[in-house]
C-alpha cells in the first residue's frame, strides 16, 4: 500500500533546500547591486573629469569647485547613488586636481576626511 503525503524529514529537506537557494539568490542580488553602484560612481567621476578638462581648456585653469561646471560643461552634476559625496580638490600651484569617491566593493586608493564610511577608496586625478 502506498503512503499518501510526505514525511516530516522529506518536508524539512525540501524547506532547507528552498532556504539555501533563496539565500544564495539574495546574496548574489546584493553583490550585483554593489557592483552596479560602484560602476556608476566610476562613470560619474569620469564624466566630471571630462567636464573639468573642457573647463581648463577654455579657462586656463581648473574651477575652484565642481559646481562651477554645471550648465556650461555638464548639464546635471552627477550624484552618488547612495547619498555619499564625490569630493573635488583643486591644487592651484600644480594645476592639478583629485576627485574622490567611496566604493562599497572596495578600492585601491585612500583619501582622508572623505566623509564616507571608511573614507574614500577610489581616486581620479588629472592626466
Amino acid at each position: 500500500m502506498k503512503k499518501k503525503g510526505f514525511s516530516l524529514i522529506e518536508l524539512l529537506v525540501v524547506a532547507t533546500i528552498i532556504i539555501v537557494l533563496t539565500t544564495i539568490g539574495l546574496v548574489s542580488y546584493q553583490i550585483a547591486n554593489v557592483r552596479a553602484r560602484d560602476t556608476k560612481r566610476k562613470a560619474d567621476l569620469e564624466q566630471i573629469r571630462a567636464a573639468l578638462e573642457m573647463y581648463r581648456t577654455e579657462n586656463g585653469l581648473y574651477p575652484a569647485t565642481k559646481e562651477a561646471l554645471e550648465t556650461d560643461y555638464i548639464k546635471d552634476l552627477p550624484t552618488d547613488p547612495k547619498s555619499y559625496t564625490y569630493y573635488y580638490v583643486r591644487n592651484v600651484s600644480t594645476y592639478a586636481y583629485t576627485l574622490d569617491a567611496y566604493l562599497e566593493g572596495g578600492g585601491t586608493d585612500t583619501a582622508d576626511n572623505c566623509g564616507a564610511p571608511g573614507d574614500c577608496n577610489y581616486r581620479v586625478e588629472n592626466p
